[in-house]
């Protein structure tokens, strides 16, 4: 019986987002600003162009290039978008261990996201076929409402991991164990500062937190 739960988030957990979003916003004259300010700003901001950038960005927008701007991001993930090289291999591995449920919950911005994640791990030479979930999530849904669902008896260990506060903050909530990556869309001062997350819950590369998640798991093999 499997009896691990191995959720995983994706944007900007298991792909570099920030340099999708660049690319495309530079394609209509938008400034998404350095990636280090653009870790460290709110949720809205993020998606704007934050500090001076996103004033100008936001006068620019209109309702159809937004739309426009979407089916453009949508593309650039499909066809650009590439899962950290690290991830590969221990997500094959998952996927063919008999004892471990594993998958991706997520909230991604492009049109249709749940084609959009399964095409890139498919273009990743990730078995996402045989995935045990991908969970796109609607704006306003709650992820901690997801993972708790999920949250059985049947399970001797449930990890959870993201790479921003809210991330944290479900999985807390749902009483998941927590590996959070400072890679991605909140840095490692963010996370322990704003989000109280313990230092030993952070990981600065994609090697050290799939280092962290397999030896987790074979714990409890």
């Amino acid at each position: 019986m499997k009896d691990v739960l191995i959720a995983l988030d994706f944007d900007g957990l298991l792909i570099n987002s920030y340099k999708l979003l660049e690319k495309t916003f530079l394609e209509y004259n938008l400034d998404l600003g350095e990636e280090e300010r653009f870790k460290n700003r709110r949720k809205f901001l993020k998606y704007l162009g934050g500090g001076k950038e996103w004033i100008p960005n936001l006068v620019k927008f209109t309702l159809p290039k937004k739309r426009h701007l979407i089916e453009n991001l949508t593309e650039k993930y499909r066809e650009e978008g590439v899962v950290y090289k690290e991830f590969i291999p221990f997500l094959n591995s998952c996927i063919q261990n008999q004892s471990t449920h594993v998958g991706v919950i997520s909230r991604n911005f492009t049109m249709e996201p749940g084609i959009t994640i399964r095409k890139v791990l498919r273009n990743s030479e990730i078995d996402e076929k045989n995935l045990d979930f991908v969970i796109p999530l609607p704006i306003g849904a709650s992820k901690t409402d997801v993972l708790k669902a999920m949250n059985t008896t049947r399970y001797k260990i449930k990890i959870y991991t993201g790479d921003e506060i809210s991330d944290y903050k479900a999985g807390k909530a749902s009483d998941y164990s927590m590996y959070i990556a400072s890679y991605g869309f909140d840095n490692k001062e963010r996370l322990q500062h704003k989000g109280g997350v313990d230092d030993l819950q952070i990981f600065e590369t994609p090697h050290h937190l799939v280092n962290a998640l397999v030896a987790a798991q074979n714990n409890q093999c």
